[in-house]
């Protein structure tokens, strides 16, 4: 299995045998709030790995982790086949279906899927998002990655993890609802999932623009990182499990 960073934000890619599969995929030039531009944008700062050396046409499958438009790009998906196979939550379902795209499993934590040559094992997320996004274990033969895009949810009972995609960088809502963890809080979890690599996801949050960034208050962290067994920094990095 091999892992890439997708874009200087929080976009993933697994590459195994003829099988690559993108994880909330940012492809335009900036990704913004469905009609509404000026309440929630950020623009990219890096061409994506995927245009960069034109894989497209070579993506199997497609994994959504949230309808929320930071992680479902609805200009960046339209550039894939509308049957291209879609594993996401009912919320991002909806939109899609809306959209024309005919191969979509909602995806229930507890379960697990086959996504060509990989197992794909949804769990639960942590507060506040347990609800409307999920976390997933990814594994091919002895390779496992984990990945929670917003709060680890303490609960989870497997470790001995080769990599797990975290925050590093907080961020609260009016100061008062963290929806992302810092890097105290990631460096626990990784001790806890007993994992080799941390790969930093949901990277500079302040880039983020519009009304919304005013509401939330940020601590980045992500260049405090030197202590942790980080990969995967810049985009195109890869790490081979």
């Amino acid at each position: 299995m091999q892992i890439i960073r997708g874009d200087s934000y929080q976009s993933w890619i697994y590459s195994n045998r003829s099988d690559l599969v993108v994880v909330d995929p940012w492809l335009t030039d900036k990704q913004v709030f469905p009609g509404l531009n000026w309440l929630l944008y950020r623009e990219a700062n890096e061409e994506p790995h995927i245009l960069k050396h034109n894989l497209i046409s070579q993506v199997s499958h497609i994994i959504i982790t949230a309808h929320f438009s930071d992680h479902l790009d609805l200009p960046s998906l339209k550039l894939f086949p509308k049957n291209i196979p879609i594993f996401t939550t009912i919320k991002s379902f909806n939109l899609l279906s809306k959209n024309g795209f005919l191969n979509i499993t909602v995806v229930q934590p507890g379960n697990s899927y086959k996504v060509g040559s990989f197992s794909l094992e949804v769990l639960k997320a942590g507060k506040p998002y347990e609800t409307t996004t999920f976390a997933y274990l990814l594994s091919e033969k002895n390779s496992k990655v984990f990945h929670e895009p917003h709060m680890f949810n303490s609960d989870m009972k497997f470790n001995n993890i080769d990599a797990c995609i975290l925050t590093l960088d907080k961020v609260k809502v009016l100061n008062l609802v963290q929806v992302s963890m810092d890097i105290n809080q990631s460096s626990k979890a990784l001790t806890k999932l007993s994992a080799s690599y941390i790969l930093p996801t949901g990277i500079a949050p302040k880039k983020t623009h519009g009304l919304i960034s005013y509401l939330l208050a940020i601590k980045e962290n992500y260049n405090l990182s030197d202590h942790l067994p980080c990969a995967c920094k810049n985009v195109g990095d890869s790490l081979i499990l």
